[in-house]
């Protein structure tokens, strides 16, 4: 299916978005909860700020982030240390 999603540039993106979502994406996991034990699927997980804010708030077995932005994934590849995370 195509799509005119433009999305290129993983920097620009971590300047405008990812401050706000590494600020928001603590209050989002503690408004729905999360378990340890719990594998998790960020859909849409952009450059990956709600997915390495999982495994902080608690001890899940694993986090899966998916995006149709090539570049962010590409960034928070780049960017992992934990091995419970998958993008």
């Amino acid at each position: 299916m195509p799509s005119t999603f433009n999305a290129h540039n993983a920097a620009a993106y971590e300047q405008a978005m990812g401050r706000w979502s590494r600020r928001l994406a603590p209050l989002l996991i503690g408004f729905v909860g999360v378990a340890d034990g719990e594998r998790i699927l960020d859909f849409g997980c952009g450059t990956g700020s709600l997915t390495f804010a999982l495994p902080r708030a608690a001890n899940v077995a694993s986090v899966t982030g998916i995006d149709f932005a090539r570049p962010y994934v590409e960034h928070a590849l780049a960017v992992n240390t934990d091995p419970r995370i998958t993008l």
